[in-house]
């Protein structure tokens, strides 16, 4: 029955049906007729409760096998202004895509609280994973870690209402990532180990990335041992062919041997990544790998080596293509090894490039870490001048930053010694965490 000239339920099911592209006979089950869905359609039969979730059934199920993401609810079906509202998800996902295409990544408070009220309001199960998915993404690219973790969580928790979702280990690794980044070493572990306990049906590839992240969450806590069994478990679940992964399962294990002191084994993961590399399409991860091999030449003190090598960097640093995600880190790099030769203004010239590039991409993590070097390389080089300037353009920064209070009372023991004259204390204070942040 037709009210107000709304659609009826009905012929909101025919829509639907239309819309995905689906016949009558299709979306029947052992307990629902094609005649039945007929009725309905015509307006001649009501859909009930029941009904209606066996019908969302069985079309979930034929989208399933055509691969596409589209999870309907019986709700849906019972409620014309519901399937309405689906149009509303899609135009809001179309939107938040577009912004990433685009690189718009502002997206105001009132914006966020519109978006969070539709989803609660129509708790649309697929869209409401694929729009928080989206929300973590636009939060990655523009740094904003807190809200960035917030949606990847928000999303893989909606999903676990949408059976068979393909991109839930994807969702998983997403916000795994975001645990390594922002320090939140066990959870990522506990994350892993947990879907990797509960899926049976998750691809070897995935399973690899998974054992690797735990791995590498290992490695930041420094417990080596586990970092590299938990490397052994990922090279079962990948093949050789995924160059990609072997390579950063080679790279994370050459630093677990440096580590230790096995530098000889390091050596040999780097080796093993040059096999890997194409020389004609990997210039700039073969230079890469050249500047890590000197890194342990520099320990031992290999100076016949630690020059051939640079002497191949400089040769293929011209062809890198500019936009190369390594080519930031690489001029960073070659900044540490003249620093290290004491070749300071050579050393300033590769790091403000660094720097540069930093800056062009975007990349807030790089530039702390650049600009954590340049204040070193000033102390070192004893440009106080230059220092002095730095700190005079960095001033916005240090004003806003977040003092923890463990933070605050090193600070205030260091004021104390300070006070006191007594500057080997502070010094002696200062080494010991240093030392204590380069072995975490």
């Amino acid at each position: 029955m037709r009210i107000n000239n709304k659609i009826t339920v009905g012929e909101n099911l025919k829509r639907i049906r239309k819309d995905l592209g689906l016949k009558q006979h299709e979306i029947v089950g052992e307990e629902v007729t094609r005649n039945l869905i007929s009725l309905i359609e015509n307006n001649k039969a009501t859909l009930y409760d029941t009904v209606a979730n066996i019908i969302a059934k069985n079309i979930n199920k034929i989208m399933q096998e055509r691969d596409i993401e589209i999870f309907i609810q019986g709700e849906d079906l019972l409620n014309p202004d519901r399937y309405d509202a689906r149009k509303v998800a899609n135009e809001y996902i179309e939107r938040l895509e577009n912004a990433l295409l685009k690189k718009e990544y502002n997206i105001c408070p009132e914006e966020l609280n519109k978006i969070e009220s539709f989803l609660n309001k129509w708790n649309f199960i697929d869209k409401k994973v694929r729009i928080y998915e989206l929300l973590g993404d636009i939060f990655y690219v523009s740094n904003n870690l807190n809200k960035e973790y917030y949606y990847y969580f928000k999303a893989l928790e909606a999903s676990y209402s949408y059976p068979n979702l393909k991109t839930r280990f994807k969702l998983a690794i997403k916000l795994c990532s975001n645990c390594i980044i922002t320090g939140k070493y066990e959870e990522a572990i506990n994350l892993c180990r947990y879907m990797l306990l509960n899926h049976n049906d998750i691809p070897d590839k995935v399973k690899g990335k998974f054992h690797y992240n735990i791995a590498l969450s290992y490695h930041k806590l420094n417990q080596i041992n586990k970092c590299l069994n938990e490397l052994e478990n990922a090279k079962a679940y990948l093949a050789y062919t995924e160059k990609k992964d072997i390579k950063k399962i080679l790279m994370l294990e050459s630093a677990c041997y440096s580590k230790i002191g096995n530098l000889n084994k390091a050596l040999n993961c780097f080796n093993n990544i040059l096999k890997i590399l194409n020389e004609n399409d990997n210039i700039d991860e073969i230079c890469a790998t050249y500047i890590n091999m000197i890194q342990i030449y520099i320990k031992q003190n290999d100076t016949e080596n630690i020059t051939k090598y640079f002497d191949k960097i400089m040769i293929i640093l011209p062809y890198i293509d500019e936009n190369s995600y390594y080519l930031p880190e690489i001029f960073f790099q070659i900044s540490n090894i003249y620093s290290h030769l004491k070749r300071y203004d050579d050393s300033e010239k590769y790091l403000l490039t660094a720097l540069s590039l930093a800056k062009k991409n975007e990349n807030h993590f790089l530039l702390k870490k650049f600009r954590a070097k340049q204040v070193k390389l000033y102390i070192d080089a004893n440009w106080l001048d230059k220092l002095e300037g730095l700190l005079s353009s960095m001033k916005e920064q240090l004003d806003a930053l977040n003092l923890n209070p463990d933070f605050s009372l090193v600070l205030k023991i260091l004021l104390y010694y300070i006070k006191q004259n007594k500057s080997n204390m502070a010094e002696s204070l200062i080494l010991d965490l240093l030392r204590k942040e380069k072995e975490v």
